[in-house]
């Protein structure tokens, strides 16, 4: 129970992190990876249909190797359950599909929705995307491709605070300011 708590309070703390401050927590995965986030809070404003109270919150990351194409899950802290995963018509968008946008230095912008406990499957989005229904949840554990992918890890806000938000996070980018 107190564990679930702790997941409970550090998703929270997570959503609520934003790129408007520099302050740092570093957390260490259980393979001694470091991912650093932002650990300010952002107040966001609680009115009812307000764009910044139901924009998402959004993440920029660094990975290991180029996994800009296979399909994001959320997993627990333990890597142990897939908490969450998509349908194949959630990776759709238009005639398109949901991938990250490339950002400047190396960092990508999550146009799926991601966290700290992502990992990535063996399944393209185009393969995912294609499949008649999600897979099972063994099938998923199995295609399971890398459990700790992140170098990096960045809450930004929400999408409503940005007018631009490619051109605004590459300009923090280049000051510095999501720099180590």
């Amino acid at each position: 129970m107190k564990k679930r708590i702790n997941i409970v309070i550090a998703t929270l703390l997570i959503l609520l992190a934003g790129c408007r401050s520099a302050k740092k927590e570093t957390m260490v995965t259980s393979d001694m990876q470091k991912i650093e986030m932002n650990s300010g809070v952002i107040t966001p404003q609680l009115t009812g249909g307000n764009p910044a109270s139901t924009s998402p919150v959004i993440y920029i990351y660094k990975t290991k190797a180029d996994y800009s194409h296979q399909v994001p899950v959320m997993m627990d802290e333990a890597r142990t359950r897939i908490l969450s995963y998509p349908a194949p018509g959630d990776l759709k968008v238009g005639n398109g599909l949901r991938l990250p946008t490339v950002l400047d230095k190396g960092y990508l912008l999550d146009n799926k929705g991601i966290g700290p406990n992502v990992v990535f499957l063996t399944y393209t989005y185009e393969e995912y995307s294609q499949l008649p229904t999600a897979p099972s949840m063994t099938d998923l554990m199995s295609h399971i491709l890398d459990k700790y992918p992140l170098l990096e890890i960045r809450a930004c806000g929400r999408r409503a605070d940005y007018k631009d938000i490619v051109i605004e996070l590459n300009e923090k980018i280049a000051e510095g300011f999501l720099q180590k």
